[in-house]
């Protein structure tokens, strides 16, 4: 017992002999770290590349969610295609209707990307995320030589797909009527996308008769009637927004696209198929997103870990620069404007990451763990809704001070 108390008595005493100034001085936090980072079709490169690189080793999905209008994304999709190759098929899952993707998939085969102007020509709301040239060639990534055509359409059928798909059904009448009917219908959406009357575009203006008439006149063409029942199911989708019923737009078409994309998860060759998804930043976070919604990148993490695999979140943005937006009027659909950042900006600051160590030129790779950390619950509360979104449902950003507007073709 005297031996105890002897123990207990010198570690008193050596606490008693600590400086008091070490015991006040806070532990020195870390520098949340911003590395370098260069991509093309060749790969990553660059300081932040060997932390990606170790990233898609062990994972099955890439989600790149982005604000769209850039020409970097399709930029860094292509470099992440690459190194996601080195470890077998990968597949492409992009934000477009199952039936416009095998227009892309047959227009890639045709002529690549030329194949992808000539679709769209005239044609600039058809399918606006392919038909900026950048993203037609991460599209032409994924074309194999021997005809096969990597890409997923997960999406309902956009706003201006009628454009091509009513003129596939034209093709494929099994009689006048038929083609008349279809015909009919695609010249008023042409002269609706012509005047950017979008009020009167078959999606926003058709009830649901239009396309059950439409249906029963290509009686015997099973491939002309699933056409149909997209275009139909996606109006649904539409007019709910059109009709302010936000929620139910929203829940009917992540529905949707939870459907298409394990589908074509389940038709694939391979037991685990890896996949590239490039889509708008809504959809690809983990957790509950600002429209609340569980969106496909919820579903991700789940089916990777399924696998012992997992899925990788990386949301683009630039900090200034240039981009694409839609400005829909009978002069054109887009216009370049400069970038006014409300979403990487505010959290660099809530976290004091000094501007000047992202460079006025290229591309810059900054991990969100160590931001989640240093924000803790009450930091990340006080982001904007999307603000919070990004931190927790992304593993990086990648942003620049230099961003590039996406070039369209469809104009």
């Amino acid at each position: 017992m005297r031996r105890f108390f002897a123990v207990l008595s010198g570690i008193g005493a050596l606490a008693l002999t600590t400086p008091v100034a070490a015991q006040d001085t806070p532990p020195t936090e870390p520098e949340i770290p911003v590395w370098e980072i260069s991509f093309g079709p060749d790969g990553l490169s660059g300081p932040g590349a060997d932390v990606l690189r170790e990233e898609i080793a062990r994972s099955q999905f890439v989600a790149l969610g982005e604000d769209h209008g850039f020409a970097d994304t399709p930029q860094l999709g292509r470099g992440l295609a690459a190194e996601m190759k080195k470890h077998g098929r990968t597949y492409h899952a992009v934000e477009i209707g199952p039936w416009s993707n095998k227009a892309v998939q047959q227009a890639l085969r045709t002529d690549g990307v030329t194949g992808v102007a000539t679709l769209v020509a005239g044609k600039p709301i058809a399918i606006p995320f392919v038909s900026s040239r950048e993203d037609a060639l991460l599209a032409n990534d994924f074309a194999e030589p021997e005809g096969t055509v990597d890409l997923w359409g997960i999406d309902q059928e956009f706003i201006g797909a009628p454009t091509i798909l009513l003129e596939e059904l034209k093709a494929m009448a099994p009689n006048a009527v038929a083609r008349e009917a279809a015909d009919s219908l695609l010249q008023k959406d042409l002269a609706a996308v012509a005047a950017a009357d979008q009020g009167n575009l078959l999606m926003l203006s058709a009830p649901p008769a239009t396309f059950t008439e439409l249906r029963a006149k290509f009686t015997g063409s099973p491939e002309a009637q699933a056409i149909i029942d997209s275009l139909a199911e996606s109006a649904v989708i539409y007019q709910h927004n059109n009709a302010r019923r936000y929620f139910a737009n929203n829940a009917d078409r992540i529905t949707l696209m939870h459907r298409l994309f394990l589908q074509q998860y389940h038709e694939a060759e391979e037991p685990a198929p890896r996949v590239l998804l490039k889509m708008g930043a809504y959809h690809l976070g983990r957790g509950t997103t600002p429209t609340k919604m569980f969106d496909i990148g919820s579903l991700l993490p789940g089916l990777a870990a399924a696998n012992r695999m997992q899925s990788l979140h990386i949301a683009f943005s630039g900090l200034s620069g240039e981009q694409l937006t839609m400005r829909p009027s009978p002069e054109g659909y887009t216009q370049v404007k400069a970038v006014d950042d409300k979403i990487i900006t505010p959290i660099l600051e809530a976290v004091q990451i000094d501007s000047a160590r992202i460079g006025d030129t290229g591309h810059y790779l900054i991990p969100l763990e160590p931001i989640r950390r240093k924000l803790e619950s009450k930091g990340i509360n006080e982001l904007s809704t999307f603000g919070k979104f990004v931190v927790l449902g992304f593993d990086y950003i990648v942003t620049t001070k230099a961003a590039k507007a996406a070039t369209p073709m469809g104009e």
